[in-house]
């Protein structure tokens, strides 16, 4: 078996500009043309040019394609008052203009409500309360004519983190539909072309490995469109699949976090499980086939060891003929020379240990080669450290070299352009 796992490093190596910084520029964009076409106040649309987005001239060109009121009126209704929009608008790293890690913000406003809700105070909470809040839930506080005020409850505060968090979710994937997969890509990886039509000598003949799985960790169907135009390869979309045709019901794309709670914990606080992938991944139905993959990688790695042990166990009979254990040893010599062998190629993915059942499940089969492409010198060192908190260091010394060596880091190759 030959598995592609590909992450959204995939897309960028494809010039795509699938970071959520884009995404959030974008939505901008979007936001003052809807603007525009509801002929809101003129301050309104002042105010979003006073963020002074660097937006791309093709991307503002975009954003006022006209025939799609209806897709605008849809992102209206996602974006307009949805707090996760706000938060991520106004962070501070993105006026940096830095990457900002949707996942991992997310995941630190979550454990931020769920330690207050423990009646541990902390400043991330209080900024939230100060910037939001206080303005949107101001309604919500009831007053008795005393003193007494009732705050918003934490279990209100949940339910509008969750509720706009899919709004979001929907909102990037019309993103993803509406702009990402209407590009042309210009380039290819020759890498990936290598993978698709790898080649391995056997004897004095050249034998193809055909590629026939791909795990994607994408939204997207860039694989398809550039390398697999017949769709001949089977492809597990496991945080699901950008579709237009979706709404916010049937959407199944997956954007949570990991799980942050200890073993004691994690099966009895369940208020805020909706926000993890596990449950989304289950919740949304979204991709399971490398479960299959997996098992069967280990079926054909089982029964290759027991195959050897049977044959071992043969040899230790005395009453064996000659020429019957030198058959068996003759076997048994064959079966080493030729053990089940697979192969794993990870392009794109920053190995993050949020994904560590999926990479573990995998790369700890010692029948199964990876080979993980690295961009640079700091990709690369950045996926070692993220690759010893999935595998632990121990594991990864001994796949990384010596006889038992199973991984691999390759370079990646410069992009070429598509040839017609």
């Amino acid at each position: 078996m030959n598995i592609l796992m590909i992450g959204n490093g995939f897309d960028l190596a494809h010039g795509l500009p699938t970071k959520y910084t884009d995404f959030l520029d974008w939505i901008v964009g979007e936001y003052e043309f809807y603007f525009h076409l509801k002929k809101q106040d003129a301050d309104i649309v002042q105010g979003i040019k006073r963020l002074e987005l660097n937006i791309p001239e093709n991307r503002k060109q975009k954003c006022t394609i006209g025939g799609r009121i209806n897709c605008q009126s849809e992102l209206w209704e996602c974006i307009n008052d949805n707090i996760w929009f706000e938060y991520f608008l106004h962070s501070q790293l993105r006026q940096d203009n830095t990457w900002i890690d949707f996942e991992s913000e997310i995941s630190e406003v979550i454990q931020s409500i769920d330690e207050n809700m423990q009646g541990k105070m902390n400043d991330f909470v209080t900024q939230l309360d100060n910037w939001y809040l206080n303005k949107k839930f101001v309604d919500s506080q009831l007053d008795y004519g005393t003193d007494k005020i009732e705050y918003l409850k934490f279990s209100e505060l949940r339910d509008k983190l969750l509720i706009d968090l899919n709004r979001l979710i929907r909102a990037f994937e019309i993103y993803l539909c509406e702009y990402i997969e209407e590009i042309e890509c210009e380039n290819i990886s020759p890498d990936i072309q290598d993978i698709y039509v790898a080649r391995r000598m056997q004897g004095e003949k050249v034998v193809g490995i055909q590629l026939n799985k791909i795990i994607s960790f994408n939204y997207t169907n860039t694989f398809q469109r550039l390398y697999d135009k017949q769709k001949i390869f089977e492809c597990d979309f496991i945080h699901g699949k950008a579709d237009i045709n979706n709404d916010f019901d049937t959407n199944n794309m997956v954007l949570g976090i990991d799980e942050y709670l200890k073993k004691k914990e994690k099966n009895k606080k369940i208020e805020f499980i909706a926000f993890k992938k596990y449950y989304q991944r289950i919740y949304k139905r979204t991709g399971c086939k490398y479960k299959d993959w997996i098992d069967e990688i280990k079926q054909k790695e089982s029964e290759y060891n027991n195959t050897i042990k049977e044959k071992q166990k043969l040899l230790r009979n005395k009453s064996l003929s000659s020429v019957i254990s030198g058959q068996i040893e003759s076997e048994l010599l064959k079966l080493k020379k030729n053990p089940p062998k697979h192969n794993l190629y990870i392009f794109g993915h920053s190995l993050d240990v949020t994904d560590k059942d999926i990479l573990k499940g995998l790369i700890l089969n010692d029948s199964v080669t990876t080979i993980i492409y690295y961009f640079n010198k700091d990709d690369l060192g950045k996926k070692i450290s993220n690759l010893v908190k999935v595998i632990g260091q121990d594991e990864l010394i001994r796949r990384t070299g010596g006889s038992a060596k199973t991984i691999e880091f390759k370079l990646q190759q410069d992009m070429i352009e598509i040839k017609d």
